[in-house]
């Protein structure tokens, strides 16, 4: 092995501090952090090492010694999955092992056909080009074709499926294609490889499936005698072995010891300046146009003006994006919506012209584009060549960009939000500075948990330890609808028992479809399906269970409005999408109008409307019947993962001004019927002496609005550090874990007993039994969030011992995610980031800010939250306090009476 030196050490035009310097309306040194990332050279490998010669003689470069890792991985008949940086050259590894096959098939005159699948179409058609030109300079013919549904019906697909050597397409694709696996025979019988390209972004829920879609593919190739060989690409992340495990059901080598070059690179850290609240002019409707997926939640910024209003992220990074072009740096504004990619380049322009004394020349640097996967894909192409070409000064892009579509060597990234995990953070500023050429990334921080403590903790991003990727295939919802799917495609037997899923639960599954009518027969003499034609069609890739809704356009709305939304699953609409609901989608408000839950095919119909004001749903919930499965002590603090029921009742909103954040009109009936939620949960019980101790420190606290009547209870300040830790532990969770906050719920409670089955002993819970019924039975339960909650005060009334106090995070999605079980195992990891952002906010508030313990999906408004308790607690828990801290707040008898009140907190 030996080192390539540098040889391209073209600067960047403008530096980190050059930027600080220039950029009109200079700021508080203490709002901005630079740092100086060094580079590294590549370390390569002769590709005559690990490829045959009529291979290695067609390459015009030595191989990244990654490559030569992994091509001498599959060459010894291994799977694999390849784990470095951006534009590091993961594509060329299984465009080899696709020549080393196809060659030595047809040196026994056989076929070889490879499989890629790719999370975008965008990124399959770049690929499509790319490989095609590859085996071309390789004087090799080698057709590589993409087979999707923007793909041509009819002959076109049919020569495709019977003539291509290399079949790109996606999981949504697979998903169909495999109910006619009759027709790709040829293609199926000959595939001796399956790439799964940018593995990390499969998790959560659309892991679940694409796993289980694996499996699938996996039990047809069988059928086919093919035992494909596996590939996955992945960012880097935490736990790429465990990850690429988990979604094929292999053993995997991972081969993440980067090879690459990378050139040096400056990283600002951009929090936006504090401005006066008369500063609007162009300003004052950006709160209006921000945008987050639909969720609101960027609409938090506007609760935040009333302890400290900055510029937006969604104003300032467009003005840096055009400072930079006019500095001569080819810049790339990554945004997280199409709306915002189209509205930056116009605020870029507006900024230019609006600073002429600094802009002298207005024209220089101003050929920025916007670029998102609305546009044609001649657009997008189009796009994508004047960047390579240079003719593009700037692109203001939605994450299109961010999945290795070539675009050339930029020479600066600025992103508005940080993305939300450190391999998405890396993914992105990868994208300018390839190989050893100098870079500049500037990251603009939003006013929201996650971005206020990237920037306050810059040692963060540099960490060794990046996010895990989180796939659980657990869940039996999900499980369900695919073993229906899989006897559709071929009879299930019992070679099928052990192999696609462990017996018991494949026999459970095939007895809850044999009474519904859509299954025949037993495993011993085969599983045949006699449902409705393609249950393929009723999978979502974003949903768990097959009640979903579709998204309408109302009647004479102009079709250009159509949000073209992903079907929604039942707890989304009933959280986001009730009548009278506003939701931003794609920089678009939309009002719900009505929402049809009782047809075979649920709906939403929404209408654009443009208000001044956003819907904030009131959420009412409570943890019922919940077992310990698992458990371990964290000092003197036991925490407990297990399942359970929660009741969740978004039964009122309220409509929040834009502007300014305040309440326009308050507790509107959303008429929603409650939700009940058999899922995963993590809960951890406070040892006593903590509890009596922070009850007496924390006596004073009060809330005199508080509607429950105990606003002034002794345990209140306690309760609300409670409230405020579990609010933090799900804020944070995405600093080190790939999940997603909007997916988790949380419940803090005085009585963490109440909430627990009472007819589970310790010794049932851990063989998973119960002296009762089915716990998914539910024939029993209370049938409203008020029945809910008087029925855990009642047991907490009722208890013989004194219970513990504490909180739960849960799954928020039917059946769970695996995020609590992921929480449950990195809980330190979790806690120790969480009072990291509590105690380091500079909010100075007791109830603290949507920056640090605010969270605007709270279904208590935020209240009550005690930071300086919060922190006292987690101190405790991690055995970071003083031992003798609490010592002077123990007192003699409990306060609050003899029974403390069964508080509780969502």
């Amino acid at each position: 092995m030996n080192k390539r030196s540098s040889t391209d050490t073209t600067d960047v035009s403008i530096t980190g501090e050059g930027l600080l310097e220039t950029f009109p309306r200079y700021r508080d040194g203490d709002d901005v952090t630079v740092l100086e990332l060094p580079g590294r050279e590549a370390e390569t490998v002769p590709p005559t090492d690990v490829l045959r010669p009529e291979l290695a003689e067609a390459l015009e470069n030595p191989l990244y010694s990654h490559q030569a890792e992994a091509l001498s991985a599959l060459a010894h008949g291994q799977h694999v999955c390849v784990a470095t940086s951006t534009s590091s050259g993961k594509t060329r590894i299984y465009a080899l092992q696709i020549a080393r096959h196809v060659l030595e098939a047809r040196a026994r005159s056989e076929e070889s056909t490879a499989y890629l699948l790719y999370p975008t179409k965008a990124l399959s058609r770049d690929q499509e080009r790319s490989l095609n030109d590859f085996f071309e300079a390789l004087d090799l013919e080698i057709t590589v074709r993409v087979y999707d549904g923007d793909t041509e019906y009819g002959e076109n697909r049919r020569r495709i499926r019977e003539e291509a050597d290399v079949i790109i397409t996606n999981f949504a694709g697979v998903n169909t294609y495999l109910h006619d696996h009759d027709r790709w025979a040829r293609f199926l019988s000959a595939c001796d490889l399956v790439v799964i390209d940018e593995s990390h972004t499969y998790t959560g829920i659309h892991g679940m499936h694409v796993a289980w879609i694996i499996r699938r593919l996996k039990r047809v190739l069988s059928y086919y005698d093919c035992d494909p060989q596996y590939v996955l690409t992945s960012a880097t992340i935490g736990n790429p072995g465990e990850h690429s495990e988990a979604l094929i059901d292999e053993p995997v080598t991972v081969i993440d010891d980067d090879g690459s070059p990378t050139g040096p690179r400056e990283l600002v850290l951009w929090n936006p300046p504090p401005r006066a609240h008369q500063d609007t002019g162009d300003d004052r409707d950006e709160w209006a146009e921000t945008d987050e997926n639909d969720t609101g939640e960027r609409a938090t910024e506007a609760d935040a003006t009333a302890i400290l209003e900055r510029v937006p992220a969604t104003v300032e990074a467009p003005r840096i994006l055009s400072h930079l072009a006019y500095h001569d740096a080819q810049t790339l504004l990554f945004t997280p919506s199409r709306k915002l990619a189209e509205l930056s380049v116009k605020r870029a322009a507006k900024f230019r012209g609006d600073n002429r004394r600094t802009y002298v020349n207005p024209d220089r640097g101003s050929a920025i584009e916007p670029y998102h996967a609305g546009h044609s894909r001649r657009q997008r192409h189009g796009t994508e060549h004047q960047l390579k070409t240079g003719l593009l000064d700037g692109v203001a892009s939605t994450n299109a960009l961010e999945l290795g579509i070539d675009v050339g060597e930029m020479d600066a990234t600025v992103q508005l939000g940080y993305p939300g995990q450190r391999q998405s953070f890396w993914q992105q500023i990868g994208r300018a500075g390839r190989g050893t050429k100098r870079a500049l990334s500037v990251l603009v921080a939003e006013h929201r948990t996650l971005d206020q403590y990237v920037v306050s903790n810059p040692e963060y991003l540099l960490e060794a330890d990046v996010e895990d990727a989180v796939v659980d295939v657990e869940n039996d919802a999900v499980f369900a609808q695919h073993v229906r799917c899989a006897t559709d495609e071929l009879a299930l037997s019992e070679d099928d028992a052990g192999s696609f899923a462990d017996r018991d639960r494949l026999e459970r599954a095939v007895e809850m479809w044999r009474r519904a009518g859509q299954l025949t027969g037993a495993l011993e003499t085969g599983v045949s399906y006699v449902g409705s034609p393609r249950p393929q069609q009723s999978i979502s890739l974003y949903a768990t269970a097959g009640e979903e809704y579709e998204v309408r356009l109302a009647d004479g709305v102009d079709e250009q409005y159509d949000p073209e939304m992903e079907p929604l699953a039942r707890e989304r609409v009933l959280r986001d999408f009730h009548e009278g609901a506003v939701r931003l989608h794609q920089g678009q408000q939309y009002e719900v109008v009505t929402v049809d839950h009782s047809s075979p095919r649920p709906s939403v119909t929404v209408r654009p409307t443009n208000v001044d004001y956003y819907t904030r749903t009131r959420t009412d919930v409570t943890v019922l019947d919940a077992v310990s499965e698992e458990s371990r002590d964290i000092g003197e603090f036991t925490l407990h993962f297990g399942r359970g029921r929660v009741l969740v009742y978004h039964g009122r909103y309220d409509e929040v001004g834009i502007h300014d954040g305040m309440t326009k009109s308050q507790a509107i009936p959303t008429e929603n019927p409650p939700l009940s939620m058999e899922t995963q949960l993590c809960w951890l019980e406070v040892p006593k002496h903590v509890e009596r101790a922070l009850v007496e420190k924390h006596r004073e606290f009060s809330v005199p609005d508080l509607e429950d009547g105990l606003a002034e209870t002794a345990h209140l300040g306690y309760a609300g550090g409670l409230h405020a830790a579990e609010h933090a532990i799900i804020g944070v969770a995405p600093l080190e874990l790939m999940v997603d906050k909007r997916d988790l719920g949380g419940l803090a409670t005085l009585s963490v007993d109440s909430h627990l089955d009472q007819d589970v002993t310790s010794d049932e819970a851990a063989r998973g039994g119960s002296s009762g019924a089915d716990p998914a039975n539910t024939a029993g339960a209370p049938r409203n969030i008020a029945a809910a909650e008087a029925t855990v005060r009642e047991i907490a009334m009722g208890l013989e011992r004194e219970p513990a106090s504490g909180w739960f995070v849960y799954d928020g999605i039917e059946g769970g995610l695996g995020f609590a079980r992921a929480i449950y195992d990195n809980y330190e990891a979790v806690a120790e980031r969480a009072r990291e952002l509590i105690a380091g906010c500079d909010c100075g508030t007791v109830g603290g800010c949507p920056a640090c313990v605010m969270d605007d999906q709270c279904g208590n408004d935020n209240q009550p939250l005690h930071r300086e308790a919060a922190v006292d607690v987690i101190d405790q828990l991690l055995g970071d306090a003083d031992e003798t801290a609490l010592e002077p707040y123990l007192p003699d008898e409990e306060f609050g009476g003899d029974r403390r009140p069964p508080l509780f907190y969502a």
